[in-house]
């Protein structure tokens, strides 16, 4: 299967905030998993340390793009 890559730079703020909400949803999905499994540290996963990676940098994304818009009264 092809993967489709595209850059952050080229998502909208939507887009941004849609990949935000659906690395919440993936990184609770996993927490879940670890408990269940009986892990209780999940920084030590290198699963969710991705998803840790992936948060801040959709988050630095998203607040670069909001504070660069220019509020005209």
């Amino acid at each position: 299967m092809d993967r489709i890559v595209i850059k952050m730079k080229d998502l909208s703020i939507a887009d941004l905030k849609a990949a935000y909400d659906f690395n919440a949803r993936e990184r609770k999905d996993l927490r879940k998993l670890l408990k269940a499994g009986g892990t209780t540290d999940y920084n030590s996963n290198g699963g969710y340390q991705e998803l840790m990676v992936i948060q801040e940098n959709i988050y630095n994304a998203l607040e670069n793009r909001i504070s660069s818009i220019e509020m005209i009264w």
